[in-house]
């Protein structure tokens, strides 16, 4: 992903806000706070089946949207703060399917990210499920020969795609067997752990919920650090924050806090002086 491309996608983004906030859901998007992002959001997946936009909610959000979750969302309501905080101009964001969900909930056409990139090249957006073979005009008239020639393109095609898939379900399957994926996750101490998902969570963790497995989460790490630690890359910061108890804790990457749900800070001198200096 480059940083130039997702800097114009989220001005694109926010420019298309202003639009849109006085549009039809101009009384959730006037004062976007998190609870009227939260209704927001349940508007506009209501009979939404944009594979996509589906996706980035799931990313986001941890579970799936469906009616019957609708308690679920109302309790995860403090993870639209970084999107209100986005939208009021209080804080930047970095994170990818944090700037997605914003371009659902202010019905931003070029979404996702690739769409919007591939738009910016000049390059067709293409759907993630593909038909095999050739459509073929119904008007246009085919010789014998023709027909037998992308007949056996066609068949070579398939017998190519189905030795692939054989060679791939024999790789993944010893894959899984010598080291099998677990297709969830929960927090423990200062990482995530794969975990089953129906297994009963150790008494030591009961606190932390398990959720759906995450690439891009499972990667966050709590840090320790000292008046030593590398803080910033030149002007970047490489550790985030969040406060519990007033004290902050840090971490490797941006997100949200893996008990508290709030959104992780880019660190500042401020706080290193404060806490950590000191």
């Amino acid at each position: 992903m480059k940083q130039d491309d997702f800097e114009d996608y989220k001005k694109a983004v926010k420019q298309y806000y202003e639009k849109e906030k006085e549009g039809n859901f101009s009384s959730f998007l006037l004062q976007p706070s998190r609870a009227n992002l939260r209704k927001l959001c349940v508007e506009r997946f209501k009979e939404n089946t944009n594979s996509d936009d589906l996706n980035t909610f799931a990313i986001f959000m941890g579970f799936e949207f469906k009616p019957e979750h609708r308690n679920r969302l109302k309790e995860s309501t403090d993870r639209f703060r970084t999107i209100e905080n986005f939208l009021k101009g209080t804080t930047d964001s970095n994170d990818l399917e944090t700037i997605n969900l914003t371009a659902i909930l202010v019905d931003f056409p070029s979404r996702p990210f690739l769409k919007f990139v591939k738009h910016q090249n000049g390059q067709k957006y293409v759907p993630t499920d593909f038909k095999l073979g050739e459509e073929v005009n119904k008007h246009e008239t085919i010789q014998p020969k023709q027909i037998e020639k992308r007949a056996s393109k066609r068949n070579k095609l398939i017998l190519g795609l189905l030795g692939f898939i054989a060679l791939f379900s024999i790789g993944y399957t010893a894959k899984s067997l010598v080291l099998p994926h677990k297709e969830c996750m929960q927090w423990q101490e200062d990482r995530y752990v794969e975990v089953d998902c129906q297994s009963e969570t150790s008494n030591l963790y009961s606190s932390s919920s398990v959720i759906p497995y995450d690439d891009n989460i499972s990667k966050l790490k709590k840090l320790t650090v000292t008046d030593t630690t590398t803080f910033f890359n030149g002007d970047k910061a490489i550790i985030w924050y969040s406060k519990v108890n007033g004290y902050p804790e840090f971490f490797n990457g941006p997100g949200f806090h893996p008990a508290t749900g709030k959104g992780l800070r880019p660190v500042t001198d401020y706080i290193i002086d404060k806490y950590v200096k000191k």
